[in-house]
């Protein structure tokens, strides 16, 4: 199958200074911020949220952590943010949060903490009036980076988790009954071991757990047996491979779409898995290179994904063997178009409330309320897809592009310098099947970066391309 690398144009590079916030069919709603809160790590506030549908008073809220505290929104009007309540974690400087739902229960662990952390469990059945804390012990977990709950067969996954069971001690991933919700029990672990010593965070559907482990990849076990994991398959020694941190499946099973986190840059990948035993046919996709995706999750053929400095990215996977850009809203504007730093911007985005509305936490920018629009957010019925090959890169002379359609259209082709200068716009008609077009109007332009962007009526597609 076809690999796919594609590269998206995010922001606009105004001076040294002065930049704007850049979006695609995603529309804000709301942004909260206090950067008087608690810094850590540098400019570190927050760190990873989730949200909440309370289903017997259709409400929505955001939930969400800083350095010091977790934080309570209801958000059911997204255009108005209501801080409901504010709890202390467990730990007062916790670089890493981690939460998940169940029934209304919030369980919430952390890491990279001083003092060490806990287990803690809030009842959020009071909302919006306050939240009330049920459980905090560290007998199951003193740090654990993430978790998981897997609602169906009722259990917590505790990831990279430092834990007093049977004395202090650790495991690649411990498994809890949350049977009784408000009193979990040990239930057995997946020990370090030299495969996956340490997992990083885990998906789990059916009993089965995709933990993704780190540097030395991507692992799959048959957990029915809480107490004896049993492996049944892995993705290692892939390309573009380097410190495995999330995964995802897609709603039929068949596809795994997972990151690998690390401050350069690597693409974001799916592998068809409908044998477990054997993936294949990879498909890679970033939002720029040397952008970093963090945390990508799967809600129907779309995928939304927090890509650090680049906000967040949402990608249409009505085919998983060619992603395309869907939208993208710029959380973090504070570096130039192509320059990355690292770990900075938005660290989660949550796409599942039932509103369709977006929620996402920055590191330092705050938390941002997003509306998707009616071309790709809610309607799961448009399947016009645009994409385009560009060559050379870099050009001298004629630019070639080369447009695939899924029927006639018609489209705009525009390309500018980075500065916002447009050198040519032209209407074309796109017909069913390959379009070639040659612009030679770069030939006569001062070497530097350049945009080209394609547009209908309901999509969009950018990329750079340089004139040496």
């Amino acid at each position: 199958m076809k690999k796919i690398f594609a590269i998206f144009l995010i922001t606009f590079y105004f001076g040294s200074n002065a930049q704007q916030r850049q979006s695609l069919n995603m529309t804000l709603l709301a942004h909260w911020n206090d950067s008087t809160l608690n810094h850590c790590d540098d400019d570190q506030i927050w760190n990873n949220l989730t949200g909440w549908h309370d289903t017997s008073n259709n409400r929505e809220y955001l939930i969400a952590g800083s350095c010091d505290s977790l934080y309570f929104f209801d958000i059911t009007d997204p255009t108005k943010m209501i801080k409901c309540d504010v709890r202390e974690g467990h730990s007062r400087n916790a670089i890493n949060r981690d939460y998940d739902t169940y029934s209304h229960y919030l369980y919430c662990v952390s890491d990279r903490t001083s003092p060490p952390g806990s287990l803690q469990i809030f009842d959020l059945q009071y909302l919006p009036d306050s939240v009330h804390k049920v459980y905090d012990n560290d007998k199951y977990s003193i740090n654990s980076h993430t978790l998981f709950i897997e609602a169906k067969s009722k259990r917590l996954y505790l990831c990279g988790n430092l834990h007093a069971q049977n004395g202090q001690g650790s495991s690649s991933m411990a498994i809890l009954s949350i049977l009784d919700p408000e009193n979990p029990t040990y239930l057995g672990e997946l020990s370090v071991n030299a495969e996956c010593a340490y997992t990083h965070e885990v998906y789990v559907r059916n009993d089965t757990a995709y933990c993704s482990c780190a540097n030395p990849g991507l692992f799959i076990y048959d957990v029915r047996n809480a107490a004896n994991p049993i492996k049944i398959g892995s993705i290692v020694g892939y390309q573009y491979s380097g410190y495995n941190h999330s995964s995802w499946l897609d709603s039929s099973g068949k596809y795994l779409m997972f990151t690998d986190e690390v401050p350069f840059g690597l693409p974001i990948k799916i592998y068809d898995i409908s044998d477990i035993a054997n993936p294949k046919n990879p498909a890679f996709f970033n939002s720029n290179t040397g952008a970093t995706p963090h945390n990508a999750k799967w809600k129907g053929r779309f995928a939304w994904v927090s890509s650090y400095e680049d906000g967040v990215y949402a990608y249409d996977l009505i085919n998983p063997a060619q992603p395309k850009v869907a939208g993208y809203f710029d959380t973090y504007t504070k570096n130039a178009v192509g320059v990355y730093r690292g770990f900075h911007g938005c660290w989660g985005v949550y796409p599942f409330l039932p509103s369709g509305n977006i929620i996402a936490s920055d590191i330092s920018e705050g938390l941002f309320v997003l509306k998707p629009s009616m071309n790709f957010g809610i309607n799961d019925l448009s399947e016009e897809i645009i994409h385009a090959t560009i060559f050379p890169n870099p050009v001298s002379d004629v630019l070639h592009v080369k447009i695939p359609s899924q029927h006639k259209t018609t489209a705009t082709i525009e390309i500018s310098d980075i500065l916002g200068k447009i050198i040519l716009q032209k209407n074309i008609i796109l017909n069913n099947g390959d379009n070639d077009f040659s612009f030679n109007e770069v030939k006569n332009q001062h070497p530097g970066l350049y945009i080209l962007q394609i547009k209908t009526n309901s999509v969009f597609w950018s990329s750079k391309f340089i004139r040496q």
